[in-house]
């Protein structure tokens, strides 16, 4: 069945214009925050039962006047939605302070799903009918996606098919959106590429840049766990596990043989050029459940299955796998993980995976954890403080501060209904 995954969970963006205008491993003690450092002045994107919320991070205080419903992929701005009588208002803040950069009043009832990587412009559609639980996208035989921007609406289009829209191109005039096969029951999907000027659907590119020819593309199916967005090279990473059946542009056009054994693959999407790369990962990858599946972006793509305690390395520029080492993480006990993994990478190629009870920080190029420390279950999130020297951890009803360099807890702060801290940024 299809699954989307949570996009860490938010729109593919970025800063600039608003929008809609030799150590050895050991288990770390926590401390608690008695003795912690003055609170420093940033602030973390987590989502929580009511939606998408800015906290300050030394006073837990939230920032919005509402909770949003997506955000840039640096929390630079975070945009909500709000239904009228007259239809569906929608408002670009800025997270240190809520204040409204910019809103438009829209026709009819619409979701923001993605937000350009700019900032300028947003896609909505239709709330889609609600699927049951693990049955995949709802169905539905046509759908319709509005662009906007400051001045409001710019394009409505009513498209045959069962569309959700994936990501902006660079230069905003696209829009890349999973096309749902078959449309009433779908159970596989494609990705391509939304002229938003002639309200066409295109097949996107293959990495060589020539035209997909028609019958090649791909058709995934399985669990879309997260995705990631890389701005220095324009390129979007989307984890997938558990694709019965799917198989790579490149194996219908016979570059290669067919890999009937490969369960989990990264799926890398050039915003610019329109070009599609899916990178195999081998077993046991996509074998265990796609949750304790996670990837983050620091030296290299990093995937890690935590199930499994191993860990795959991919060259960005290259899109070829450059290691698959192992990780043991002290006090796990020989158990294997359960939960939703998290992962966040460091400057210096150090990963940090969270999981169950336990945060670990591996070196990236292979070896024993460098530290671990057990945390209250369960994780619901890491996520690097801006300065690099201390890790924020999800947990049940709270985020905690560790130094990354002990696992001593300097900070902690209540949060209600929290179900997955997403990210730490500068105030």
């Amino acid at each position: 069945m299809t699954a989307r995954r949570s996009f860490l969970g938010y729109a593919v963006g970025a800063t600039g214009a608003a929008l809609l205008g030799g150590c050895t491993p050991r288990t770390a003690q926590s401390s608690g925050p008695a003795d912690a450092p003055a609170a420093p002045a940033e602030l973390l994107l987590v989502r929580t039962l009511d939606g998408l919320v800015v906290l300050k991070a030394g006073t837990g205080q939230p920032t919005l006047p509402r909770p949003a419903v997506i955000a840039t992929a640096d929390a630079g701005r975070v945009i909500s939605a709000e239904a009228t009588t007259t239809g569906t208002r929608v408002v670009a803040h800025t997270p240190a302070d809520g204040r409204v950069l910019a809103g438009s009043l829209l026709r009819g009832t619409l979701t923001p799903r993605v937000c350009s990587i700019d900032g300028r412009l947003v896609a909505l559609t239709t709330p889609p009918a609600l699927a049951p639980a693990g049955a995949g996208a709802a169905g539905r035989e046509r759908t319709t996606i509005v662009v906007a921007d400051s001045s409001g609406e710019r394009v409505r289009l009513d498209l045959p098919g069962n569309i959700e829209p994936e990501a902006f191109t660079t230069d905003g005039r696209g829009l890349f959106v999973l096309d749902h096969l078959p449309p009433a029951r779908p159970d596989r999907y494609r990705v391509r590429l939304l002229d938003l000027h002639e309200g066409r659907l295109h097949p996107l590119y293959t990495r060589d840049k020539v035209p997909v020819p028609a019958g090649a593309e791909e058709e995934m199916r399985g669990d879309g766990r997260q995705a990631v967005y890389d701005p220095a090279r324009k390129m979007l990473y989307t984890l997938y596990t558990h694709q019965p059946g799917h198989q790579h542009t490149r194996d219908l056009l016979g570059a290669r043989p067919g890999r009937p054994d490969v369960h989990a693959f990264v799926h890398s999407l050039h915003l610019e050029q329109g070009w599609a790369y899916c990178v195999d990962l081998s077993a046991p990858f996509g074998e265990s459940p796609a949750s304790g599946h996670t990837l983050a972006l620091g030296r290299q793509v990093y995937v890690v299955s935590t199930a499994d305690r191993m860990v795959t390395s991919i060259a960005p520029d290259s899109l070829q796998v450059s290691g698959v080492t192992p990780y043991d993480p002290p006090g796990a006990g020989g158990a294997a993980a359960r939960g939703s993994a998290a992962m966040a990478a460091t400057a210096d190629g150090r990963i940090v995976i969270g999981v169950d009870d336990r945060v670990s920080v591996v070196p990236a190029g292979g070896g024993p954890p460098l530290l671990s420390w057990s945390v209250t279950p369960p994780v619901r999130g890491v996520a690097l403080a801006p300065t690099g020297d201390r890790v924020y951890v999800g947990l049940d009803g709270a985020v905690a501060a560790y130094e990354l360099a002990h696992g001593r807890e300097v900070a902690r702060v209540g949060v209600p209904g929290l179900v997955e801290l997403r990210l730490a940024r500068p105030a």
